[in-house]
């Protein structure tokens, strides 16, 4: 113990005579550290750490899919799992949008319309109050709401008096019961401001219909004690077989469907959990190279040291002493480095979490818990033991006496130490190579997404959600006098040139139901292919800029009373009427007893995201197709959201208590979508960035060694007559071969390793050529600088000092 305090203690006082040394090692290991910690951080919460219920390891999502298409389960579907399955317990979810009146001003919140067994299912427990019983979801019971921690304390004061008070939602009024803890997310759910338990309802479409075999709803359980996954979907499928042979004629009943269940966390990280392992990956390699410059520094340090290493001996320091002196001294170094890295980590967190609004599962904070703090101190030492490792060994290895003898003429230039450094130096450039090689085809892939033809223009357009409440606008006319209402004030002002409504963004997909185009077979509903379906005003086309291929828009004529028309797009016609005319052609639409005549091609939208191909879609007049959750669209002249205001004062003029949500640009949504690609590209080259850094430093580190080695030999050459440039162009050669061995190296592993970015790139071949060619030459350019520096530095040094040295 003591003589570990002893060498502590020399460390100490060595690192304050080398400062310089000491924050060049203690800044690179840092900003590797920190990098490591924060990327953990964001690993741990969102892959590694237990969900905030009871016994969560028994918690599993139920997924329905028909073919290979995921779709929302039935109603009739979750009663069969409720009184059926005995392997789990199963509870069901929805999400909605109720307006909430009666209560300041009016604002329409994210309604999230549960069983009454959810919140006990997840071992939740509220902060006040009670969570629902299984009386709550009975039609004929009293409407009860929980609210969110956050809408108790920004809309109720934090008044503990609002459990038992009533709250007016769509007119209807509701008996607060509790109030949900604060430091409890759903992830697999999303944002939800209110909870209720009447999840047999959803905003405008009445209970007998949705019995029909309208999806709608999710499914989580929890597997009965003892009961494995593997026994749960054993039983699911036999419930499944049971819900077709019974409900032949429900839409949901095709011969391809099925349920299977899998750990909830797959349903949460389903669409970021590839992403972070890639960034793992890439602050693994940034530690490795940050460890390598490192221990080339402290090699380099030891190797100086030589003398005062064998002065030790002689005093009676044994090889394991030096070895542990040395050793402490680099774990020194990596326990400030370790203290800088947290403090980064906390920073870059506090920034990531800005940044990647929308791009992570919402409900799981991101962190510097005890889990995280305790990497952040096993990664310290392990960069500790890394770096001082090698140099350490060397030292020990050194002929101590031999070093005595040579007066000190200068530092030994042994074969086996110049080959550690070249090995160091091949390892930070294949690294290096490695993460540049990744960058660069995440850059490409985001710069084709970037170019990707949405199908419409986004610029100058503003949107806002509009919700009408299902008491107040239950008739379907009364919803449609609405927004024709709306849009003819909106139009009137000044600076706006269109507008229109439809139930889904661009981007999205709303509503999907079963059709039978003209010419295909005449089928059962349950086997026809689910397609999505657009409810559109006149205008709609005009107003986003999307392109009418053939036949026409949508007119005010195409009205309830009206022949039933449809407009379809361009991947529906190739799909269902290829090479043909699809004007005048049928689609017979869900339940429709009525076809729809196609009366126009449309192009392309993108319907599910930039980054996925269009979908076959249908558009309908919304007047043939009404819906009350719409969404009012504004193309203008002017900045789009100086308008924001005028627009909702025109809601506001039609129905003084309709609220309106999500005022935002198409450009937004159009960021919003591209965010989770951009930031793995941001972060990524952030990160080759720093390895580019470091592998410089390595090298022309490097390169500065070999030429104060080789000091003599360089005046020898100018004395007889060589030219500077001639020496200059030698260590430059030399920098270059070890850059060009790295690179070689780098290549083999990106070639091996990219096909693991497959899934994060967009129209971009995992082995992208022209990024193979220019990573490896932007580094042989930061290696020929590297190089150049120190060998033309060398050339200043006079000669005849060099020969007396």
């Amino acid at each position: 113990m003591w003589s570990l305090l002893r060498d502590v203690r020399f460390g100490l006082r060595r690192l304050r005579r080398d400062v310089g040394l000491a924050v060049v090692a203690v800044l690179t290991l840092g900003l590797a550290i920190g990098a490591n910690t924060a990327i953990f951080s964001v690993t741990s919460a969102v892959l590694l750490r237990p969900f905030p219920y009871a016994r969560p390891q028994q918690l599993v999502s139920i997924t329905q899919q028909d073919a290979a298409q995921p779709t929302n389960g039935t109603l009739q579907r979750y009663e069969l799992l409720r009184d059926g399955a005995k392997t789990l317990t199963a509870a069901a979810w929805t999400t909605d949008n109720l307006n909430l009146t009666g209560a300041g001003e009016p604002v329409q919140l994210p309604v999230a319309r549960v069983t009454p067994n959810f919140f006990s299912l997840l071992g939740v427990r509220p902060e006040l109050g009670r969570t629902f019983v299984a009386a709550d979801g009975q039609p004929e019971s009293k409407p009860v709401v929980l609210l969110s921690h956050a809408l108790w304390r920004s809309r109720f004061g934090s008044n503990p008096k609002v459990v038992g008070r009533a709250i007016d939602l769509d007119g209807v009024s509701n008996i607060v019961v509790g109030v949900l803890p604060a430091g409890v997310g759903f992830p697999f759910v999303g944002r939800a401001e209110v909870w209720t338990p009447r999840y047999f309802e959803l905003t405008l479409m009445p209970t007998a219909r949705l019995r029909l075999g309208v999806g709608y709803l999710s499914y989580i359980g929890r597997l009965a004690p003892g009961a494995s996954l593997a026994e749960a979907n054993a039983e699911l499928a036999v419930l499944n077989e049971r819900y077709l042979r019974e409900n032949p004629g429900v839409a949901d009943s095709a011969p391809t469907t099925t349920m299977r269940a899998a750990p909830l966390r797959d349903l949460v990280v389903a669409g970021v959990r590839e992403k972070i392992w890639i960034l793992m990956g890439a602050v693994g390699l940034l530690l490795l190279i940050g460890c390598a410059n490192v221990a080339s520094l402290l090699l380099s340090r030891a190797l100086a040291r030589g003398r005062e290493m064998a002065v030790r001996s002689a005093l009676g320091a044994g090889r394991a002493a030096l070895f542990r002196q040395l050793l402490t001294e680099s774990l020194l170094l990596a326990a400030a480095s370790g203290g800088l890295g947290v403090l980064l980590a906390w920073t870059a967190d506090r920034t990531l979490e800005a940044l990647a609004t929308g791009t992570l599962p919402q409900g799981l904070p991101v962190t510097l818990d005890a889990r995280v703090l305790l990497f952040a101190v096993g990664v310290s030492a392990l960069t500790g033991i890394l770096s001082g490792l090698f140099p350490a060994l060397q030292v020990a290895r050194t002929n101590l006496n031999a070093t005595l003898r040579d007066e000190g003429r200068g530092i030994s230039g042994s074969r086996s130490r110049a080959r550690l450094r070249s090995s160091l130096v091949v390892g930070q450039v294949a690294l290096s190579l490695l993460l540049l090689v990744g960058a660069g085809l995440l850059v490409r892939s985001f710069a084709r997404l970037l170019h990707t033809d949405s199908g419409f223009e986004a610029r100058s357009v503003l949107t806002m959600g509009v919700s009408l409440p299902t008491e107040k606008y239950a008739k379907p006319q009364q919803q449609i006098d609405f927004f024709r209402e709306v849009l003819r004030r909106v139009e009137a002002l000044p600076g706006v040139r269109s507008a229109a409504v439809s139930a889904a963004l661009p981007l999205e997909t709303k509503r999907i139901t079963p059709m039978l185009p003209e010419g295909q077979p005449a089928v059962p509903l349950a086997q026809r292919p689910f397609l999505d379906v657009e409810a559109v005003s006149p205008g709609w086309f005009h107003t986003l800029e999307v392109p009418l291929l053939a036949g026409r828009e949508f007119t005010d004529a195409d009205d309830a009373e009206g022949p039933k028309v449809t407009i379809v797009n361009e991947a529906f016609a190739r799909r269902f009427w290829p090479g043909e005319n699809p004007l005048g052609k049928t689609v017979t639409i869900g339940r429709w007893t009525q076809p729809a005549q196609v009366v126009g091609v449309a192009g392309d939208v993108h319907n599910s995201g930039v980054a996925a191909a269009p979908q076959p879609q249908i558009y309908l007049p919304f007047a043939q197709l009404p819906w009350g959750d719409m969404n009012l669209l504004v193309r203008t002249a002017v900045a789009p959201l100086s308008l924001a205001q005028a627009v909702e004062a025109q809601v506001a003029a039609v129905d003084p208590d309709q609220p309106v949500t999500d005022v935002r640009t198409l450009d937004d949504l159009m960021d919003t979508d591209r965010a989770q690609p951009r930031l793995t590209m941001l972060l990524l080259a952030a990160f080759s960035a720093t390895a580019l850094l470091l592998a410089a430093i390595g090298l022309a580190a490097m390169v500065a060694w070999t030429t104060v080695q080789r000091r003599q030999e360089l005046a020898i050459r100018l004395a007889l007559g060589a030219e500077g440039k001639d020496f200059v162009r030698l260590v430059v050669r030399g920098g270059l071969t070890l850059a060009g061995i790295g690179i070689v190296v780098g290549l083999a592993a990106g070639l091996a390793l990219a096909r693991l970015m497959s899934s994060a790139l967009y129209q971009t071949s995992a082995h992208d050529l022209q990024t193979f060619i220019v990573a490896p030459l932007v580094l042989l350019g930061v290696a020929c600088a590297a190089s150049l520096i120190p060998a033309r530095k060398a050339l200043r040094v006079d000669p005849i000092e060099s020969l007396r040295g």
